[in-house]
Formats: structure tokens, C-alpha cells, sequence
């Protein structure tokens, strides 16, 4: 499969394979780019050197609270260098990380704490008043030894971090990912169309999403590149015309706030950038010719918690935008029934606490995605197609099922729909497929809300006529107000 390898540029992958364990991931970087800068802030910046030095010293701090090899360490901090710097030195520690989002308050975060068997919960100074009252002893996230340590000798198969999985709806469940599994992903993630080495990033992503910590971390320390720290990420996005960062990783909501800056203040607000790395939804057609305007290519891909994320990249967007890409090396991918399986060391070890629901989705080592998909051949390749989650799939009166992604992607290729979210609706007293729109506002800009109205009914109408009549959409509500949202900014469906 040569289709990843073909996109970088010649001789950029040269010296460049697949590490199992963050530790031979640290040594790895800090001798090949050792001068280079690694990680910065607008305050301070370190090498790679400094950085493994940093992480070691860390180590030798977190050796001294006597905990069990393995044991579960929570991290409640924004997108700093301390934070960075724990992502990396607990689980090289031998112990396992959980990053968990800054905002977490109260009963929400002494849930988890609980259910997730913390046993030490380091929290950054902002968010120290939130820890008090939680099930186990709290120390600051900027505490560092003096002397260094080495790293602790895990292998492929230990248990490196738990991840929230994002989902839009249910529980959230938490992924344990091996040490093998994150730097699988990492490992998948330096794969990008050009130059690879050497590029400079902004941490826009938290840490405690699978996106940003893999992709937008550890990805970029495989390849020698540069990340700045964005612990406030409004403030961070008004800082990118100095940081000037080559590629970024985002979601396509933080694509639509930083394309609407760039129309603001022209194209220069975007300096350097050339490469867009989307994930965790697909890119509305609008925003991926905005960012073609801009000069910006955008590769969205497909990737789940349980995955370590990056399952595949799209390096051609602009001629196939309905496919996400074929599968990364190192893994295996098959339809069943219409439902995506993948298999590979990227697969996550199982839910914590949940032997259960962990034996529902991975069968014969083979993870059951829930994600309705095709596969499609286009450059030699088994290109992915996601269609749909199976348990979103609409029951018709008639038998028939219905994925209410696959007609969202219809009004998506509509420009006056930002955003819209396909569900059951009830019309006297009968069950329907409806349709919620949060219109465009600048190509509806003066319209009164009558006429926009019309207008988004103008926009249903021409979908339905491309319809069965079993498909089409009966009913139409016009959002005033943005949808609710995951910490992936995913619609949610339960609304």
C-alpha cells in the first residue's frame, strides 16, 4: 500500500518507523532533532533535548509518590507545557494518563475520579478549586525534580492512557489505549501531503481529545516538528499571524471561526498556513473551497477513540470528498452487514470497568466501528466511505432504513445550510424524517425570517426531489440558536 507514502515528499520519511512505547519514542527524538525547537509558549520554548530532559525529571517527581506500575494518573489542566509535559512522562513512568478536559467541575469530575480509579489527580493552578473534594490527593501540574530518571520498561502491550470517548449521544465510555495503540496512531499521523519535518503546529485541540493528543502532539514530535502551547484558545487563535504554524489539526467547527477571522482580516492573518489536518466531522463542501480560496489544502479523515483515532486520511478531497481515505498501514479493515471493522495494534485495549460492552464491539480482535460504510476503489487504493452510525439508522413505517448522515451530506452541499441535523419528527400525530438547519447568515444576511424561511424550505424541496419518496423530508424547523455540542464540536442527536 504505497498510497500514504507517495503523498510526503522524497526522502522525508527517511529514517521514520513505527516506535511501540512512548519511551522509545523520547529517546528516539531527543537524539535525531536534539537542537531543534520542540514545544513553546509565548513565554518560554525548549528543545527536543530539553524537552526528554524535562520529561525525565518529571519521571523521577512522579516516582516518588509510591504508586503501583500502572496505576491511573488524571491530569486537569488547559493546553500549557506542563500539560504537555504530562501527557508524555506519566505513562513513560510506567503509569497510566488521563487527560481530562480543564472545565470539568464538582460531581462530574469526582465521578470520574471515582468510576476510573484515580489515584492521584494532578490539577493546573487555574483549576485547583475544582479538585478540592475528590476521592484522592491532588498535586499541582508544574511540580518538576531536580535530577532526571529513567524511563520505566514498559512494552507494547501496557496500558499508556484512557480517553474519554466523545461520542454524540449515551454515556461517555473510557478507551484504554497500550502504549502500542498511541504510537500506532502517532506513528499513522505523520503521513501528510509535502513536506513533513520540521513544520510548526498550534495545540488548538485539548489534550484530553484523542485528536489533539496524538495528532496534534505526538504526531509532531515524531517528525521534529514545533507546538505551541494554546492553553486559551481564543487567545491563541489571535496570536496565529505571529506563531505562523504551517499545519494545523482541527475540528471543522474551529475551521469555520478561523476562515470567518481570515474574511476579516484578510489573508494575511493566516500567515504560513498551508495544511489543514480535520477530523471528528466531515468538512461541509463550502468551507473546503473557502479554504481552497485561501491557498490552505484541507485533509479530513476518519478515526475513533478506540482506534487511537487515525484509522484514514483523504489527500484528495477536492476529487473524491465523500471517502475519508483508505486505511493507514498497520491495520486491517473489512464491511460487515454494511458496518466498518477494523483490526490492528491501534485498537484499544477495551472500555475500563466495562468487560461487557468491551465484549460487544471487539470480536475476534476486530473493533465493531458502529459506523455504516462502503468501500470504494480510486488510486489503487480501498478508499473508505462513511455513510452513517448504524444506530442512528431511522425505521420507516415501510421496513425501510434510513441514515440521516447520508441526507445531512445532501444539504450540506447547500450553501445557504451552516449546519443541520436529520432526526424523527412527529406531524399530526405521525412520525416523520425531519430536518433542524442553522442557515448560513452571511448568504441570508438582511433576510427577514419569514423569507429565510422560504428560502430553506426552497433548499428542502429541491433535496426531496432527488429523493425516494419514503426519504423525503415533511418537516422543517429553522434554528435561531447554534446546536448543542460535544467537546469535538459534534452535533449532538439527543436534542
Amino acid at each position: 500500500m504505497n498510497y500514504y507514502r507517495e503523498m510526503v515528499s522524497g526522502g522525508e520519511l527517511d529514517g521514520l518507523e513505527y516506535l511501540p512505547t512512548v519511551p522509545q519514542l523520547l529517546r528516539f527524538v531527543g537524539s535525531r532533532y536534539a537542537d531543534a525547537a520542540a514545544v513553546g509558549s509565548r513565554e518560554t520554548s525548549y528543545s527536543y533535548a530539553q524537552l526528554v530532559s524535562r520529561v525525565k525529571r518529571r519521571v523521577a517527581w512522579l516516582n516518588t509518590l509510591g504508586l503501583q506500575p500502572g496505576a491511573h494518573i488524571a491530569v486537569l489542566a488547559p493546553n500549557d507545557l506542563d500539560a504537555m509535559e504530562l501527557f508524555l512522562s506519566i505513562p513513560a513512568a510506567g503509569f497510566t494518563v488521563m487527560m481530562l478536559p480543564a472545565a470539568l467541575r464538582g460531581a462530574e469530575l469526582a465521578g470520574i475520579v471515582k468510576r476510573y480509579d484515580i489515584a492521584c489527580l494532578l490539577a493546573a493552578t487555574g483549576c485547583a478549586e475544582a479538585a478540592t473534594g475528590v476521592s484522592c490527593p491532588v498535586y499541582g501540574t508544574g511540580t518538576i525534580a531536580q535530577a532526571e530518571a529513567d524511563f520505566a520498561p514498559v512494552r507494547k502491550e501496557t496500558p499508556a492512557a484512557i480517553f474519554l470517548t466523545g461520542g454524540t449521544s449515551g454515556r461517555p465510555k473510557g478507551a484504554v489505549l497500550s502504549h502500542g495503540a498511541l504510537m500506532r496512531g502517532a506513528f499513522n499521523g505523520i503521513y501528510a501531503p509535502g513536506r513533513i519535518l520540521r513544520q510548526r503546529y498550534m495545540l488548538m485541540l485539548p489534550l484530553s481529545h484523542v485528536f489533539g493528543a496524538i495528532r496534534s502532539l505526538l504526531s509532531c514530535l515524531y517528525t521534529g516538528s514545533f507546538v505551541y502551547a494554546c492553553p486559551d484558545l481564543k487567545a491563541a487563535i489571535m496570536e496565529l499571524p505571529v506563531v505562523r504554524p504551517t499545519v494545523l489539526v482541527l475540528v471543522p467547527g474551529m475551521i469555520e471561526l478561523l476562515l470567518g477571522l481570515a474574511r476579516l482580516k484578510g489573508k494575511e492573518f493566516l500567515g504560513d498556513l498551508r495544511l489543514i489536518i480535520s477530523g471528528a466531522a466531515p468538512v461541509p463542501p463550502r468551507l473546503m473551497q473557502t479554504c481552497r480560496e485561501f491557498g490552505i489544502q484541507v485533509c479530513p479523515g476518519y478515526g475513533l477513540t478506540e482506534c487511537a483515532n487515525l484509522t484514514a486520511g483523504n489527500a484528495d478531497a477536492a476529487e473524491l470528498p465523500e471517502a475519508v481515505g483508505p486505511a493507514y498501514p498497520g491495520q486491517e479493515v473489512k464491511v460487515v452487514d454494511g458496518e466498518l471493522y477494523i483490526k490492528g495494534d491501534n485498537v484499544m485495549l477495551g472500555y475500563y470497568g466495562e468487560p461487557e460492552l468491551t465484549a460487544q464491539v471487539l470480536v475476534d480482535g476486530w473493533f465493531r466501528t458502529g459506523d455504516r460504510a462502503e468501500l470504494k476503489e480510486y488510486k489503487g487504493a480501498q478508499f473508505i466511505v462513511i455513510t452513517g452510525r448504524v444506530k442512528n439508522l431511522i425505521l420507516l413505517a415501510n421496513g425501510e432504513n434510513v441514515s440521516p448522515e447520508e441526507l445531512e451530506a445532501r444539504f450540506y452541499q447547500e450553501p445557504l445550510v451552516k449546519d443541520c441535523l436529520v432526526k424523527q419528527m412527529t406531524v399530526n400525530g405521525n412520525v416523520v424524517i425531519g430536518i433542524e438547519i442553522l442557515p448560513f447568515a452571511p448568504a441570508l444576511a438582511g433576510c427577514p425570517a419569514e423569507e429565510t424561511r422560504q428560502k430553506l424550505q426552497a433548499v428542502v424541496d429541491k433535496v426531496n426531489r432527488q429523493l425516494p419518496t419514503c426519504q423525503q423530508i415533511a418537516k422543517l424547523v429553522v434554528r435561531t440558536e447554534d446546536f448543542k455540542r460535544s467537546p469535538a464540536l459534534k452535533i449532538l442527536r439527543d436534542q
